[in-house]
């Protein structure tokens, strides 16, 4: 056992988390340059799951597409409050899974979204990112989970 490397290992997972939690922050804030500053300029975003009216399941490559993705997403709907559930880290891999609600800029619905991202770290800066949503929040019951209320 190496409890030195043990140390090291606990404060870098604490460091991980420390940023994913800001990078959540950041998002809702629609702070993006300060955000992409956690990614890296070749980043691959991997989107594993329908993604409500703008965008299909599928990748995109490098950190102009993910800002531009998101500033689209911006562009109609309106992030209106989140909590984070989990944040797990270790070595060079984390997973956050949150709640978010949105207002859709076009018709005022709102709607409340559970959020998975599993990201991974290189050098310092996020590669790859996976992302999962759950769309239980644009059904019936959406307004009793809004977040902004």
């Amino acid at each position: 056992m190496h409890p030195e490397a043990d140390d090291r290992d606990e404060e870098r997972g604490r460091a991980l988390k420390r940023d994913i939690f800001a990078i959540t922050q950041l998002r809702m804030a629609g702070a993006l340059d300060a955000m992409m500053k956690y990614f890296a300029a070749d980043v691959v975003v991997h989107y594993r799951c329908t993604k409500e009216g703008l965008f299909l399941p599928g990748e995109l490559h490098g950190v102009d597409a993910f800002r531009e993705n998101i500033r689209l997403t911006d562009a109609a709907y309106e992030p209106l409050g989140f909590e984070v559930l989990d944040i797990l880290a270790q070595g060079d891999t984390g997973v956050v899974r949150w709640r978010n609600s949105w207002r859709c800029r076009g018709t005022g619905r709102v709607a409340t979204l559970d959020m998975a991202h599993f990201l991974r770290w290189r050098n310092g800066s996020i590669v790859e990112v996976f992302e999962y949503l759950d769309y239980h929040g644009w059904g019936a019951t959406a307004d009793e989970a809004r977040l902004d209320k």
